[in-house]
Parts: C-alpha cells; structure tokens; sequence
C-alpha cells in the first residue's frame, strides 16, 4: 500500500484510535494499527482484544496511490507524524515486504510491519438492543461515575461500570468498595430491563470519544448503545474541525462477566447526623490540608460537635498536624469520622453548589450527595482510625 495524505488529518485519525493498542503485547501485533487503504478511503483499526477502536474516513483523490493494508506499531507511528513538519505525509508499504518507509519533507522514517491478515479482531457483534440517549447526558453520566471504578481487583467486575436499564431510565454504577458512584438520567424510550457491565478501558475511551465529538456537534443528538450478551457497540461519526472531513468511529468492547453487587443495598437510609456545606469551601479546605497526607497517611479527620463548624484535621505523625475549619450547617449528635481524603474530594469535584453529608456512625457508610439533585447519589467509607 501506498498513500499520500493531509499530516493532520492522519494524526486526527490515529488519535481516535490509538489507545485502543496492546501496550502489553500480549501479542505483538496487538501493539500495532492495522491500516487499509482503498480507492476514496483509509481504515483504521486498533485492539487488545478487550476492546477495539476502528475509524473509517473519506480521503481525496489521489491520496490511495496503491490500494493495500499492513499493520505498523501503533505508538511510534504516532509519535513520528506528530513529530513531522510537512504538511503532506507519504506512507509507503510496498507488498512482500516487511518494511514501510514514512516520508515527509526531508524527513524518512522505516518501520517494522506486520501482515495485516494476521492481524485479529475482537469479533462481529449483532446488538440484540439498541439504547438511545443524548451524547451530552451520556457524557455526564460517564464523568459523574467513572473515578469511583477499581483499577486493580481480583473482583474483576468492579473494574468496570454497570449501565443498568429500567424501562426509560439508565443508570450508571461504579464502584471501588470503598466508594460508590450512581447517576441516572431519563431517557425518550422505553426498553427491557437489562444490566451489563462495560469495562474501565472502554468507559474511558467512550468518553473521551464523547468529548471529540462534543467539540462540533450538539449535546442534543442521540447516541446508541448497542448490546448483546457479549459486546457493547458504539458508532460515532466525528467532525475534523480543519479539514471538515467526516470521521465514522465505532467502538466494540467485550463485556465483563460476573455479577455487580446490589448497589441500592450499599445506600444508607438510616442516617441520623446530617451536615450541608459549600463545594467550592470544602474543596479549598481540603486542598490546603492535604499538603501533609501522604501515601502512607491519606486520611483527613472530619469533627462535627457544634451546629455551624466542622473541624478539618491531618495527623502525620512523620511531618505534623494540620487543622481548619469548615462551615457547616450540622444536626445530630456529635460524630468524628476520618476519610481517604483523595475519594472524599473526587466526590466533590463532580459536585456544586450545597453538599449534604448523611452519617450514622463513624464506621458506617456515609451518603452525599447535591441538595436539589436528585440524580446523582455517592457513597464513601470512613476510615478506621
């Protein structure tokens, strides 16, 4: 294959897609994009197996020198078209040979190639449902959920999210087992009641696809999440700003197996101490405080005995003590509690305006929450002290 192509346009297209690479080559082709080059148009496809990125887009007359595909390592091709001057690139992957020069200006790079054809793929989905939701509310459910995710769990199932759909109604769910995030959001439709868990790499992705397409198109278009017992498939079509070319994206991730734990189970309803504060207050007091946590001591002291303060308080008995105070409006019998500051203040950041705190005992799960809103619910453990 040889191709000839706008440097900006290519980089755009490698972007959509390029995370989606095996960065622990598993399998070496893993590591790499596999482009295929056709008469009008390029295709480009990453994958670990687990999830898969292809971007498919219209090129101009010309650009296909010779139709053909190959597979190139994925971050080095990245990394070499950004580092190009030029505004045209040539791509040169002559067949039978294990070689492709990139060329730009007076700039030439040789890359190891990989057939194509060996090149595997995640498999064909055949969406038995199809949700429709506006981009701007999946965005948000995404952004309001996805920090509580594990990252490392020998429960695999809380490395992703669940998106549970009830009738006309998709809740997202995530969840550490320290911390628990739930969001809902209305939709037009009705649909069957269904769970499926979408893992932590493809929650990623989707979002940051989300936010590319946010940048030309309105919040208000609807985006379909197609299931079936074993993928998610998501199609998306981007906007290149410069160029104005039209980019088709589609996403296919493999669902993780297992059984998400009964989040409502996890919510507190029993809860007798009741603060409120300002975000904005809380996050700067947190801030500030945090300057003495460390990895080894990441807990912050919260101390509610009278009815418009809290003290805030770090003991690192390595570096000092740290202590402030909060404004409050608290009801209740007294109560201290000590949080991993960095889960209580990823709450707050998705938050605004008046925060609520419901506590029962210094041990038990505490609920927070926005006052007036009514579609996002948190929860955080109390560390024991």
């Amino acid at each position: 294959m040889k191709l000839s192509i706008n440097r900006e346009l290519l980089i755009k297209a490698i972007n959509l897609v390029v995370k989606a690479a095996d960065k622990r080559h598993r399998f070496v082709i893993l590591g790499n994009i596999k482009l295929v080059l056709e008469e009008g148009f390029l295709t480009l496809t990453a994958s670990d197996l687990e999830l898969e990125l292809t971007t498919r887009f219209a090129i101009p007359a010309g650009a296909c020198v010779q139709a053909g595909a190959t597979t190139l390592p994925a971050e080095m091709f990245f990394n070499i078209c950004k580092s190009l001057s030029e505004d045209m690139v040539v791509v040169d992957a002559p067949e039978g040979t294990n070689r492709c020069l990139i060329t730009s200006g007076k700039g030439k790079y040789t890359l190891s190639t990989l057939p194509a054809q060996d090149f595997p793929s995640i498999g064909t989905a055949v969406p038995s449902s199809v949700v429709k939701i506006s981009q701007g509310d999946l965005t948000s459910l995404i952004h309001h959920t996805r920090f509580a995710m594990a990252t490392q769990d020998v429960r695999h199932y809380l490395t992703g999210m669940l998106f549970e759909i009830n009738e006309s109604k998709l809740t997202a769910v995530a969840t550490d087992g320290h911390r628990l995030a739930v969001a809902h959001r209305l939709l037009s439709d009705s649909y069957a009641t269904s769970q499926v868990i979408i893992p932590g790499k493809a929650v990623a992705e989707l979002e940051r696809l989300l936010l590319e397409l946010a940048k030309t198109t309105d919040d208000a278009n609807l985006v379909g999440l197609g299931f079936d017992e074993e993928f998610l498939q998501v199609a998306l079509t981007l906007t290149d700003e410069e160029s104005q070319a039209q980019l088709d994206v589609s996403l296919s991730a493999r669902l993780i197996e297992g059984k998400f734990p009964d989040y409502r189970r996890v919510l507190p309803t029993n809860n007798d101490k009741i603060a409120s504060f300002d975000k904005e207050e809380a996050v700067d007091v947190l801030r500030r405080i945090s300057v003495l946590n460390s990895k080894e001591v990441p807990g912050v002291m919260l101390g509610f005995a009278a009815q418009d303060v809290c003290q805030v308080g770090v003991h690192n008995k390595n570096h000092g003590d740290a202590e402030e105070v909060l404004a409050v409006n608290f009801s209740g019998e007294p109560i201290e509690l000590s949080f991993n500051e960095s889960y209580l203040r990823a709450v707050l950041n998705v938050l605004d305006g008046q925060i609520r705190l419901e506590m029962n005992q210094p041990s038990s799960p505490v609920l927070i929450y926005q006052i007036g809103d009514e579609l996002h619910q948190y929860v955080v453990m109390p560390m024991r002290v």
